[in-house]
């Protein structure tokens, strides 16, 4: 994982050498596309008259926080990349078994994230414009969350963004966010809760 961050960090300052324009880019996201539940134990089943939960995950709410630098390719494509601080809340909620008694418990906690965003953009016309892009994200301290099998991980998410930019450079976009791995895994709900997210951005240009 450190290797894999010191290599995004490397290139994205190689990127910025030879930036047109950058910026500060925020952004809020909403990961309830990636849900999961319906994960019965057994798939029925009760234990002293109580009925087995449902294992399920619920991510909340996120935060990006980075840099971004643009590389103008021709009056309507051009590159963008950022280096992005991540934050994504999540709750998980499972049981456990003592002796025949079911145990139903909840858990909540933050999940921490270092990316690098790449997108090739068109403008369709004024300062409208659509996008798409990779995202390759490593996930630390997961293990945080009760019952998270991995400490860690690394998505390799596809972005599809459509945005408006302002006359002042300043960006205010939407993208939705398709990854391949999830953010929670346990013994009982494997990986089909593929990291899914919707984002709303802004970019404020520092340098251009």
């Amino acid at each position: 994982m450190k290797k894999t961050i010191l290599s995004m960090l490397f290139l994205l300052a190689g990127i910025g050498c030879f930036a047109q324009k950058s910026g500060i880019i925020i952004g809020v996201t909403d990961g309830h596309l990636g849900k999961y539940s319906g994960y019965a134990y057994m798939s029925t089943g009760t234990a002293n008259n109580s009925s087995y939960p449902e294992t399920r995950w619920t991510p909340g709410v996120g935060f990006n926080l980075g840099y971004q630098f643009g590389f103008d390719l021709s009056n309507r494509f051009w590159i963008d990349a950022s280096i992005l601080g991540k934050a994504v809340q999540g709750k998980a909620e499972s049981f456990d078994l003592n002796g025949n008694n079911v145990v139903p418990w909840s858990d909540k906690a933050w999940i921490w994230g270092l990316a690098l965003n790449g997108s090739i953009n068109y403008r369709i016309c004024s300062g409208l414009y659509a996008g798409i892009g990779i995202e390759p994200t490593g996930y630390f301290k997961t293990d945080k969350l009760k019952e998270n099998l991995e400490g860690r991980g690394f998505d390799f998410p596809i972005v599809l963004t459509l945005g408006y930019e302002f006359k002042n450079g300043m960006k205010l976009s939407a993208s939705y966010k398709h990854g391949f791995k999830p953010l929670y895994d346990n013994a009982f709900a494997s990986n089909t809760k593929n990291n899914k997210e919707f984002g709303i951005s802004l970019y404020v240009p520092m340098f251009k």
